[in-house]
């Protein structure tokens, strides 16, 4: 093949392009590119993959659960250990987001009560305090189709999940369901 072969028959301010092909590593970095983004695309947006908040709050609800097993090393669990728990930022972000994984389907993504009851006006089918939250979490209601957690999630998370039930109260979402159950007030409230 000549080099007249070569030559686009287009020239700018004197220069000649030559039709040279692009070099194999260029396209072979070019197409896996391509199909390495039509994974990811359909892995991590379309797919199960984790992102990286969601890595984020796995990884902080397993620490939880380490201090949690700690925690239990120097006694029951009572109202005033969930009740601490409510207060930490970061537990509450990573149990609101586990709130929202499982909970939501029945109680609502605010706690407002959809197949499942209201979580946050004063009235509870099973009582309202933190250990008796913790208690419905952990042993379910299967007379209602509420599952028994304590089979799927770790101490730490169900503890989690109480403490944030408990920030819910008194938040006044749009749409709430009707009470349901024995109002708690006064002495026996949260």
């Amino acid at each position: 093949m000549s080099e007249k072969d070569l030559v686009f028959q287009h020239e700018y301010d004197g220069i000649k392009e030559y039709d040279n092909p692009l070099p194999g590593w260029w396209l072979l970095l070019f197409w896996g590119t391509i199909l390495f983004s039509g994974w990811y695309l359909v892995y991590y947006h379309l797919g199960h993959g984790e992102s990286v908040p969601q890595q984020y709050d796995r990884e902080m609800l397993a620490l939880y659960d380490l201090q949690t097993q700690q925690l239990l090393k120097l006694g029951p669990i009572d109202d005033t250990m969930i009740a601490g728990f409510s207060a930490k930022p970061d537990m509450m972000a990573s149990a609101k987001g586990l709130f929202a994984q499982r909970c939501a389907v029945c109680h609502g993504p605010a706690g407002q009560g959809t197949i499942g009851p209201n979580l946050t006006d004063d009235y509870w089918l099973h009582g309202g305090k933190p250990m008796q939250v913790y208690k419905t979490i952990a042993d379910g209601v299967p007379s209602k189709g509420m599952i028994a957690w304590k089979a799927q999630l770790p101490a730490g998370q169900m503890l989690a999940l109480a403490a944030y039930i408990g920030t819910l109260h008194g938040s006044n979402p749009a749409n709430p369901k009707a009470p349901q159950g024995d109002l708690v007030t006064g002495d026996n409230a949260k």
